[in-house]
């Protein structure tokens, strides 16, 4: 029922890219028949991204008991090897990544477990966020998630529970989805924004993002399902729109 373009949020684990990167952490004006990448997040080396040097001995610290000596050298070997590894965008990467750290879980049992654990970890009370930073690459906003795992592994170090970093963390990204969304608005106007993809299962995340754009018409998922469920539907609109254009 919306006419014309939307902003369109789509946070997710993995999807090819037209740019040969892992896409899932993307901000796009777009239409049925077309769209325009206005921001991602910056892409990360699935391996030990946020520092850029050496990982300070305490930062291993908080995994020592679920990864050995053997594994840290090898991640060492991989990051100085400059070796490629695989870039990912996917806000599910994150998920995982800093569910994995912060709640010690080495092994998922099943798809989007570490996820949703993190999700169920954060403290409904606490309303802190961490850094964050913005750039512009080409002519694309960038999210920067680096400070954000910084502030977090120094909180923990510090003796921060485990709730309060993972409520942070959500608070943070519910922030940053609000600043790229307003900055793509700069460009295309107040758009309708739309929220899609399987991140958009977590009920704190959509919650944070439809408060921190409260002064914005924000549409959520409501009979079809934001993860892979809601893919077919969407390549049946698509195509036709295409073909509609085509006649």
């Amino acid at each position: 029922g919306i006419d014309g373009p939307v902003i369109g949020i789509a946070y997710d684990g993995t999807g090819y890219g037209t740019d040969g990167t892992m896409w899932g952490g993307e901000v796009m004006v777009t239409s049925v028949t077309g769209f325009e990448r206005a921001a991602t997040f910056r892409p990360i080396a699935l391996a030990l991204d946020a520092y850029g040097g050496d990982v300070p001995r305490e930062v291993w610290g908080l995994m020592e008991e679920s990864v050995s000596g053997g594994q840290v050298e090898a991640l060492t070997s991989l990051r100085q090897s400059r070796l490629p590894v695989p870039l990912a965008r996917g806000v599910g990467r994150y998920f995982d990544g800093f569910g994995a750290l912060f709640l010690d879980r080495p092994h998922a049992s099943f798809e989007g477990q570490v996820a949703l654990e993190w999700n169920q970890a954060a403290d409904p009370d606490v309303t802190e966020a961490y850094p964050f930073e913005i750039h512009a690459v080409g002519d694309l906003c960038e999210l920067d998630m680096r400070p954000t795992f910084r502030a977090a592994a120094e909180a923990r170090i510090g003796g921060a529970a485990v709730g309060v970093v993972a409520a942070a963390f959500h608070n943070t990204l519910a922030q940053a989805t609000s600043a790229l969304v307003r900055r793509a608005a700069q460009q295309v106007g107040r758009l309708t924004v739309v929220a899609s993809g399987g991140c958009f299962q977590n009920a704190r995340l959509a919650e944070g993002v439809c408060r921190e754009l409260s002064d914005f018409d924000v549409r959520l998922h409501e009979q079809v399902p934001p993860g892979d469920g809601g893919i077919a539907l969407g390549q049946a609109l698509v195509a036709d729109a295409v073909a509609r254009e085509r006649v």
